[in-house]
């Protein structure tokens, strides 16, 4: 078991944790304490089952601590116990630090725990210091505890500060997370065959990450940015980007877990294309069973 541990890079891990990892404070009713109210530190990553020994792997990354649990068709790693937060999670992320938005919940995670260690969430004052610092955590609080601390008020969170450069294995884990590979085939009358194909690798986030996903850009020199609402995202779909950068890019720094069975496929797709061979019906018939297969396809044929 130890040679698992190792295969996972710590800055990889930080990476991975920005993409699904989710710091929460459980804050519910609870009459058996003075205040009448308790509070709980949980982490959580959230995955498809099929990801299992990715957690496996995470969790011994983290020296074994938490438990991983199946329920229907998702997989969690879940870690409750304080002294391990103290311990363990606080340590790895302070020395390597979340670059998201989502460092700044680890922010606000890592007060309360302090508050918590002091055993201030077992007064009032703690408490409603707790319910304060929560608003501005992850999506905020419950209409209940809205209603039930009306004198909470929004804790304003920190201006995140993103590294000149971002680190190629962070990188890795994070487009392990939320990156995808894509064969997009459409009608096309520029082709004998009627069809065109073209690969396409896109990673998307909140907007407020909006400064950290236009540094991808830079990284590979090419692709372009699309925005929407709440919404932004990378992609790259020059075939030359794609199979001169980001295929060796992702030879080097690994992706880990399922999405690594859609990165090789998507690769047998590549070297179809730069054969020409997609241009023939075997080779376009070969590339759309490959297609059939990636992403949410490998779930559902897999069950």
């Amino acid at each position: 078991m130890s040679n698992l541990k190792n295969k996972l890079n710590s800055n990889w891990i930080t990476g991975f944790v920005d993409a699904e990892g989710c710091f929460h404070i459980r804050v519910t009713k609870d009459s058996t304490f003075k205040t009448g109210w308790t509070v709980k530190p949980y982490f959580v990553i959230k995955l498809h089952k099929r990801d299992k020994e990715l957690l496996e792997k995470v969790k011994l990354f983290f020296n074994d601590i938490g438990k991983i649990r199946i329920k229907n068709n998702s997989v969690y790693y879940e870690i409750y116990i304080k002294d391990q937060f103290l311990n363990i999670i606080l340590p790895h992320f302070e020395k390597y630090p979340l670059i998201t938005e989502k460092q700044n919940d680890f922010i606000i995670f890592k007060k309360i725990l302090s508050i918590i260690n002091k055993k201030e969430h077992n007064t009032e004052e703690g408490l409603l210091n707790i319910v304060n610092l929560k608003t501005s955590m992850n999506k905020g609080i419950s209409l209940q505890l809205k209603e039930c601390f009306s004198k909470s008020i929004n804790t304003k969170r920190d201006k995140i500060i993103l590294p000149e450069n971002i680190n190629y294995d962070w990188f890795a884990g994070f487009f392990t997370g939320e990156g995808c590979f894509f064969i997009d085939i459409f009608k096309s009358k520029m082709t004998k065959l009627g069809y065109c194909i073209r690969l396409r690798i896109t990673i998307g986030q909140h907007s407020r990450d909006e400064l950290l996903v236009n540094k991808f850009v830079s990284i590979f020199q090419g692709g372009f940015i699309y925005k929407s609402k709440n919404y932004i995202s990378y992609s790259v779909s020059k075939f030359e980007d794609i199979y001169d950068k980001l295929i060796p890019f992702f030879n080097q720094y690994k992706i880990i877990g399922v999405k690594l069975l859609d990165f090789q496929d998507f690769c047998k797709a590549a070297e179809l294309i730069n054969k020409k061979a997609h241009l023939t019906l075997d080779g376009f018939n070969e590339i759309k069973e490959i297609k059939s297969r990636m992403n949410k396809a490998r779930y559902i044929n897999n069950k």
